[in-house]
């Protein structure tokens, strides 16, 4: 369906009753989730909670990424504080594993059977990783692995635990039962939930500094320009025309149609981008934990804030997710596996041999479209820090609660996108049934 179409399928969409349910069942759970980021885990002490998040450790790296996730609940330490971030890791380190191991990867060809148990050991290692990373937080949060053992720290690690894996049913449920991607809905929401609060935050202390709010206002219109940057890119696609030789079998001639092979212009989608962040914070928090009265810690955390403020850090932000563009994009996009199959199909590419040469043909191709969607996910990545050093340099104002990030939007934006596509085609499925009546 054309993109015309977009605002007649949002307007019409809930006047069809099988659709109007499924939208209505989404906005229930959602409701649920916001519900549930407010209770808080038995047998935490929000105060020890509350003073690791205004130290150095706990007022940067991974724990804001994890916090914008998770809607806002690790601040709080709610019973969903550690989000579904544990089952987005397992997922992708399933994905990476079954494109590795041969034996995963006839498991995941055997059909719904095959996926069905990777799925499972996804929520297996996802419980697992929910465990682990309670660990963590309840050794940090109360300064001693030992504490992990004591029965209010077990307390508190069995629910969080318990919520994680309550988001995963509940974003099932959504997949299954609503529109849209359960998982990622979830996430999108976690992140839109925070924007009030951050403009509310902002709008107050606007009302005291008249710069600021023409600093706001170009940080809306930069964040206008940046999602209709993010849109166009999500629905660029490379189409490679495909060609199946007709085939006679008795009486009846298969095949002769024409068709596409698209390849996506962000094939690897946000994961490259949230490797990297990885990569880069989890040394600074594992040295923001050490006793800074170590001189050389010391030392250490004092130059590792002044490498974060350089454009250094900056650049090596941009190539670690172009690198990790690569990799993923080759890791999970095998065009080896699409030649063979194009080739057992009778389908071949036109003016290209089936075989050895459509390799060669699909893997160019690749390469030259990850060069574009990597530099373009690599600047998407360092976007806050340009436009906030921009916006900062025209007003002269540093807005700190209001943060446009880039991997936040390209998220959003893309949930939104995939969202809007599953309505059409519930759109068009009625309207099939309407024609089949």
């Amino acid at each position: 369906m054309s993109s015309s179409a977009t605002p007649q399928t949002l307007l019409q969409s809930w006047n069809v009753p099988d659709l109007q349910k499924r939208l209505k069942f989404v906005l229930y759970a959602l409701l649920i989730f916001v519900f549930c980021t407010h209770i808080p885990a038995p047998g935490i002490d929000i105060d020890k909670v509350r003073l690791f998040f205004q130290s150095a450790a706990g007022g940067g790296g991974i724990f804001n990424l994890l916090n914008l996730f998770s809607g806002g609940a690790l601040k709080q330490f709610s019973i969903l504080a550690l989000g579904i971030m544990p089952y987005i890791n397992a997922s992708i380190m399933m994905q990476l594993m079954t494109a590795v191991d041969p034996k995963l990867k006839e498991i995941q060809q055997e059909g719904d059977e095959g996926r069905k148990k990777i799925s499972k050991w996804t929520r297996y290692l996802a419980i697992f990783l929910a465990f682990f990373q309670g660990a963590g937080l309840m050794t940090m949060f109360y300064g001693s692995v030992l504490a992990i053992f004591q029965w209010p720290a077990v307390v508190a690690l069995c629910s969080v635990a318990a919520g994680t894996c309550f988001l995963m049913w509940l974003g099932d449920e959504i997949s299954q039962k609503g529109v849209g991607n359960g998982v990622s809905l979830i996430i999108t929401l976690g992140i839109v939930a925070q924007i009030p609060a951050a403009i509310a935050a902002e709008l107050g202390l606007a009302s005291l500094q008249n710069q600021r709010v023409v600093a706001l206002i170009l940080l809306l219109a930069f964040a206008v320009l940046v999602t209709a940057a993010i849109v166009f890119i999500q629905l660029s696609v490379r189409r490679i025309p495909v060609q199946y030789a007709r085939r006679q079998i008795g009486r009846k001639i298969y095949g002769g149609q024409s068709t596409f092979l698209p390849i996506k212009l962000t094939q690897a989608g946000v994961i490259p981008i949230i490797f990297a962040i990885s990569v880069l914070m989890v040394p600074q928090t594992i040295f923001q934990l050490l006793p800074s009265t170590i001189p050389w810690v010391a030392n250490f955390n004092r130059e590792l804030g002044n490498f974060q403020n350089s454009w250094i850090y900056i650049l090596v932000q941009f190539g670690l997710v172009f690198l990790f563009t690569f990799v993923y994009t080759a890791v999970t996009f095998n065009t080896q596996d699409i030649a063979e199959n194009l080739k057992k199909n009778n389908g071949f590419i036109p003016g290209i041999r089936p075989g050895r040469q459509t390799f060669e043909f699909l893997d160019k191709v690749l390469h030259r479209i990850t060069f574009f969607g990597a530099t373009f996910l690599g600047l998407v990545a360092i976007l806050p820090v340009i436009i906030n050093q921009l916006v900062g340099a025209i007003t002269q104002v540093q807005i700190t609660s209001f943060w446009i990030g880039g991997t936040s939007l390209l998220i959003v934006v893309g949930v939104a996108l995939d969202t809007v596509q599953q309505m059409q085609a519930h759109m068009i499925m009625r309207h099939y049934s309407g024609f089949s009546k």
